[in-house]
């Protein structure tokens, strides 16, 4: 198992994002961009793309901070670039930038490119597009949606599949999935689709198996890989999920997500020091990050750390006072260091915030146990009880009487 992690861990580093003089650049303005930070962003991005003028990935970012910022003939000149390079890729957002430049024709030139491409969106997703909205009464938009029908009826097959999911159908959806598999249709995404429909239906088994499936048929489906990793951390299958992540991390290293989601699987394998790498990673990029000091509050916590994880608790509440899962991760640690007073009002507070949450109810129990709270205690564990916390039985009958 540690020979995994060990593998696992050199490919979290920011050096292994690309080959530059400053290899976290991109990271970093990915990151940036983010929280809407575009020009903090174009600043990284310039110094990576000064090193390596034909990263297509790089020019494609900037070109994406010039447009949210506006400056259009720049964005244009980036995606021209990159289209250049990589037939196509930056085919819709040369298309809305065309259409904010109010250049209709060569708007829907775009557009039919990216129509006639891999890359190319869901037709909802194309006609609530807020920049390519500005050119749907023009001639040439007209003219190009009665050209030819650019999304075949499997297409629309799948979007009616997808308001069914949402809707909640989800037998009913699922036939209608397989009968789109066994047609041999867009196989990775209508796996990823069988794949939450069979989870939300708890069938993780044939979850797995259609996220298989999907991975499979596109090794480029990063949503898919995503889903596969939350069902492995799901089913305990921490070692998959970490050589999952690894990949991820990989193809996708703007997933910053699962830099934290990451954290916790090493934390679950054992392996304390690269868990809390992976957390201060994250926490680089985003140093206000509750969340992130929540995570790494858990990892000190699993590993018995119990000063630095209440240093990491008490930070991400200095940001943050209205979650209830850091007061009762702070209050759990109190309980473990036998301060039981500051464990009950850290358990009264997570309360007032998620009253209905047995774990919350159980653990304040316990503590006023601790503290010969016997009716207070005996009062949180019939709420524990009653909120689905079924251990809290034996407390009661022990404690409690009848």
């Amino acid at each position: 198992m540690m020979r995994n992690v060990a593998l696992i861990i050199t490919l979290f580093m920011f050096q292994q994002v690309c080959g530059q003089q400053d290899p976290d650049a991109l990271v970093r303005a990915k990151a940036l961009m983010e929280v809407n930070n575009f020009d903090s962003a174009i600043h990284y991005l310039e110094a990576v793309a000064a090193e390596d003028p034909g990263n297509t990935e790089v020019i494609f970012s900037r070109g994406k901070c010039y447009f949210a910022l506006k400056r259009y003939d720049e964005a244009r000149a980036d995606f021209i670039f990159v289209n250049k390079k990589r037939n196509v890729m930056a085919s819709l957002m040369l298309a809305k930038t065309e259409a904010r430049l109010n250049r209709p024709e060569l708007a829907v030139k775009y557009l039919r490119e990216h129509l006639g491409s891999y890359y190319k969106l869901p037709e909802k997703d194309i006609l609530l597009d807020k920049d390519l909205a500005l050119i749907e009464s023009s001639d040439a938009w007209i003219s190009l949606w009665r050209e030819r029908e650019w999304y075949s009826p499997y297409d629309q097959e799948l979007q009616e599949i997808i308001y069914l999911k949402e809707r909640g159908d989800y037998p009913e959806a699922i036939n209608r999935l397989r009968d789109l598999e066994k047609k041999g249709f867009r196989r990775t995404i209508v796996n990823q689709h069988l794949a939450e429909l069979y989870h939300r239906s708890g069938n993780n088994r044939a979850a797995l198996d259609a996220l298989n499936k999907a991975i499979g048929a596109d090794s480029r489906n990063t949503e898919a890989l995503k889903l596969r990793i939350d069902l492995l951390v799901e089913e305990g299958d921490f070692e998959d999920a970490a050589r999952d992540c690894s990949r991820l991390l990989r193809q996708a290293p703007d997933a910053f997500d699962y830099y934290l989601v990451a954290g916790r699987i090493h934390s679950n394998l054992g392996a304390y020091d690269a868990a809390v790498s992976l957390v201060n990673s994250y926490l680089e990029l985003y140093p206000r990050s509750h969340a992130a000091l929540n995570v790494l509050g858990e990892i000190h916590f699993t590993a018995g750390k119990y000063l630095d994880a209440l240093s990491s608790f008490n930070k991400a509440l200095e940001l943050d006072k209205g979650t209830a899962a850091y007061y009762f991760n702070r209050g759990r640690t109190y309980a473990a260091t036998r301060t039981h007073r500051y464990a009950e009002k850290d358990f009264s507070m997570a309360l007032d915030l998620d009253p209905v949450n047995p774990e919350i109810w159980f653990a304040k129990g316990l503590t006023d146990l601790e503290l010969g709270n016997m009716n207070t205690a005996c009062f949180d564990f019939r709420n524990a009880l009653r909120y689905g916390k079924y251990e809290a039985r034996e407390y009661l009958d022990r404690h409690c009487g009848k």
